[in-house]
């Protein structure tokens, strides 16, 4: 059984990708085989590397391509928005909430995988902690 079909993130990514083909379905013929084509893809790799990160072997590389694969779709989908690309606003903000959602938890997922010591640098580097040192 592959108990990634059981995570809350891979439902998600599972439902944007189903839902981001219908939506570019209703696309311009100018739009829908160029950016489209991309907004799908990007989808679809979301939900593959959901899976892969599964994979404790893997877990690091593919939760970190993950992120950076979610980040690239909030950019096509901004530039969806300005291009007018959606049928409404509403549509493209229904998506980007969904987009924003698997990108917080695949955040939280990286940082919860990363190694005790690596974790503990990434807090004493980050910005707030930095700015609590200097008011010290």
């Amino acid at each position: 059984m592959n108990f990634y079909e059981n995570l809350p993130i891979y439902k998600l990514a599972t439902e944007l990708a189903v839902r981001m083909d219908k939506v570019v379905r209703e696309f311009s013929r100018f739009h829908k085989y160029t950016l489209g084509s991309r907004l799908r893809d990007s989808a679809l790799d979301v939900v593959l590397l959901v899976a892969r990160a599964n994979r404790r072997e893997e877990r690091v590389a593919a939760l970190d391509l993950l992120c950076r694969q979610v980040e690239e779709l909030k950019v096509l989908m901004n530039l969806g928005k300005e291009l007018q690309a959606f049928q409404s606003f509403r549509e493209f903000a229904q998506l980007m909430e969904q987009v924003v959602n698997i990108a917080r938890q695949a955040e939280g997922w990286r940082k919860k995988s990363l190694p005790a010591a690596v974790r503990a640098l990434i807090e004493i580097t980050s910005p707030t902690s930095v700015a609590s040192l200097r008011n010290s």
